[in-house]
């Protein structure tokens, strides 16, 4: 079965969200939501799908997430990274873990580096990779010390096996976050255009993910706690 990958822009943030579907069940799940559960619904709706979950890739510390809240509106079940260590109730997502949209089947690849968390989800063409890849270059490693080691081992054990007709779905655009306006690429155009994906040596690579970065997200420690904890408790 071959999903349907519908990107969902916040263009006032540069932020991405998916709606992964199965046309032939008319289920779909929406991936890193960052809007009004209204705005998913609608979209689903448009396609003649109904929402039967919610996943997220990672962690997110630039801005507080729906998922919860789409979840809970719509009366699905949310799918979260184990190790985001979320403090209310969520099914947890583990590397390899089967996630399915209908009859679509959807891998989860343990991919951390931008967060401890972070996970990209492949199914067929399509891999929908969070912040750990980015067009043109990857996210950002400084959240937690281990960040760029383990980011180099996700992008070369694993993100480049991808095969080059891989269609790249990040979760940023725009400059923002210093991005081009360009919202999906592929493997191919990586490999060639990613200068973080041509450097040669792991000390290279850690070089280049701890030099010259812009300061981190405004408040992230925060918002990454809100986004893992019950702030109603």
């Amino acid at each position: 079965m071959v999903a349907r990958v519908s990107q969902i822009a916040r263009e006032s943030m540069g932020c991405l969200s998916y709606l992964v579907a199965d046309s032939e069940a008319a289920v779909c799940v929406i991936v890193d939501p960052t809007q009004e559960p209204a705005v998913y619904e609608g979209k689903a709706r448009a396609i003649g799908c109904r929402i039967e979950g919610v996943w997220e890739t990672h962690t997110h510390a630039d801005h507080i997430s729906s998922a919860r809240a789409l979840a809970r509106k719509v009366g699905v079940a949310l799918h979260l990274p184990a190790r985001a260590g979320a403090q209310f109730g969520h099914r947890p997502i583990l590397d390899g873990t089967i996630l399915r949209a209908g009859d679509v089947m959807v891998r989860a690849i343990s991919t951390p580096g931008h967060t401890p968390d972070a996970m990209t989800f492949l199914s067929g063409d399509d891999a929908l990779v969070g912040d750990t890849l980015l067009v043109g270059t990857v996210g950002r490693a400084d959240f937690y010390p281990e960040g760029p080691e383990e980011l180099y081992h996700s992008i070369f054990d694993k993100i480049l096996r991808l095969a080059d007709a891989v269609r790249v779905h990040p979760c940023h655009f725009g400059p923002m976050h210093g991005l081009p306006e360009t919202r999906e690429t592929t493997m191919a155009n990586e490999r060639v255009r990613n200068q973080a994906l041509t450097l040669k040596t792991k000390d290279g690579f850690i070089k280049y993910m701890t030099e010259g970065w812009p300061p981190q997200p405004h408040g992230w420690k925060e918002i990454m706690w809100a986004n893992t904890h019950d702030t109603k408790a």
